[in-house]
């Protein structure tokens, strides 16, 4: 197991209730919220005697159980429309959708009676339930209530969002919410306490997002992040620690810290004899640093790790004061044996001309294209375009920012075949992460002795 840094409970502070019918459902559920520190915690049994208390106190978040034979779930995002457009509620709560998964084999139709795919042709014909409902109808459904202002979690087995994640992101939320208020404050604090945090770690933590084969949902790769605790401001999002690092020239500690961390955790993954790239993420003027091919191969070395375990990823947000001194430090990044990618194509600096004039193994399409490729034909057709620039050019190609299962099926037809986001799977502490690669190569070697005795 992998020693990392406690991780703080800020769940305390949030009030939730539970919507559930079902008193064994609901007394498991606040049992498992009450181990993770939410306090502030009632249950409900229909949308009616709930009505009455969203008017009465300030909700961060509703977890509802979705059910057949119960459809108030369902019906919570429109209430709660309801209330806010007379003035009952000031703010939109969260909502959580929660329930017993199953895979059901999909009925077929033969002169108005139904029945059983054959065998041979069910494997690709099985329904995704949460609560007896299909999953792609919960997700058109919550993708209304979302384009409407409220926020709609579906956490289900085997998704790439528990139900801890999903508070965690809630309060990332909220704290973003209470930074944009305060950014004035904030900077007047933060140089001396990112300063503190870089040289003493103190406050900080890493956490890895998988990157998976789209059609086997295999993981073959991660990606490495940093979060931040301040200890007055609470969870610092990225959008504000990183900006502060780059104002500060810190770039190369923070490349530094993420680095060795990742090293650890690839050095315990080859102990269970399981080998997966990790991608850091690196600004120009971290990659440009005299001798920054040779200080990474050499601990690569020390740690006894193949250099194609660690990705560097070229952020776009600092853009190279010099684009043939940042070409010559990829260059001799890649001849050390590490890939190098492209983070955010498509957006600031990450433009076709850096594209064609620097060497790359991989591009990486901005999360804003592809959250969009469901809804827009120019979106679509843009990421066609980059997938087949891809291939032109030989790099691999990583999707970014994939929130629900459409996107993904949608994504493959379009030729991507790698991607990362929630709906996949969420940034997972350390330790977490490192169980979840140990599951999912158990599964890997499970499905190949099946494929073996079949």
């Amino acid at each position: 197991m992998i020693a990392s840094a406690v991780v703080p409970q800020e769940f305390s502070a949030l009030s939730v209730i539970t919507l559930a019918a079902d008193a064994f459902y609901a007394n498991r559920l606040a049992s498992s919220l009450r181990g993770m520190g939410v306090t502030a915690l009632e249950n409900f049994d229909s949308l009616s005697t709930m009505t009455a208390r969203l008017g009465e106190v300030n909700v961060d978040v509703i977890v509802c159980e979705i059910r057949t034979e119960c459809g108030d779930g369902l019906m919570l995002p429109s209430l709660l429309k309801s209330l806010y457009e007379t003035g009952t509620l000031t703010r939109f709560p969260s909502v959580f959708w929660t329930g017993e998964t199953t895979l059901d084999p999909a009925p077929i139709v033969v002169d108005g009676t139904s029945s059983r795919l054959p065998d041979s042709v069910l494997g690709k014909h099985w329904i995704k339930r949460m609560g007896g409902v299909p999953i792609s109808s919960l997700e058109s459904h919550a993708r209304l209530a979302r384009a409407a202002g409220i926020v709609v979690e579906i956490l289900r087995e085997g998704g790439g969002m528990d139900l801890g994640d999903a508070l965690r992101a809630l309060v990332d939320r909220q704290s973003q919410k209470k930074e944009q208020i305060d950014t004035a404050t904030f900077d007047a604090l933060a140089e001396d306490d990112v300063i503190s945090a870089l040289t003493t770690g103190k406050g900080l933590r890493f956490v890895y997002q998988p990157q998976f084969d789209l059609q086997t949902r295999r993981v073959v790769g991660a990606e490495a992040f940093v979060r931040w605790h301040h200890p007055k401001h609470g969870e610092v999002p990225p959008s504000v620690l990183i900006p502060l690092v780059h104002r500060l020239g810190l770039d190369l500690l923070l490349f530094s810290l993420v680095e060795a961390w990742t090293i650890k955790v690839l050095m315990a993954l080859k102990k269970a004899h399981i080998e997966i790239p990790i991608a850091v993420n690196a600004s120009a003027q971290t990659i440009c640093t005299p001798n920054f091919a040779e200080r990474l191969a050499a601990r690569m070395g020390e740690a006894d790790l193949s250099a194609n375990l660690l990705k560097v990823e070229l952020t776009e947000d600092v853009p190279a004061a010099d684009e043939l001194h940042l070409s010559a430090s990829l260059t001799a990044i890649r001849s050390k044996g590490f890939q190098v990618s492209m983070d955010d194509f498509g957006t600031g600096s990450a433009t076709l001309k850096l594209l064609t004039n620097l060497s790359f193994d991989e591009m990486k399409i901005d999360g804003s294209f592809v959250r969009e490729v469901q809804q827009t034909t120019s979106s679509r057709k843009l990421i066609s375009g980059i997938v087949s620039w891809a291939r032109l050019l030989n790099l691999n190609l990583v999707a970014e920012g994939i929130e629900d299962e459409q996107t993904i099926a949608l994504l493959y037809r379009l030729g991507c075949r790698v991607g990362q986001g929630y709906a996949l799977a969420r940034p997972m502490e350390m330790d977490e992460f490192f169980d979840f690669m140990i599951q999912e190569d158990r599964s890997r070697l499970s499905a190949g002795v099946n494929d073996v005795s079949l």
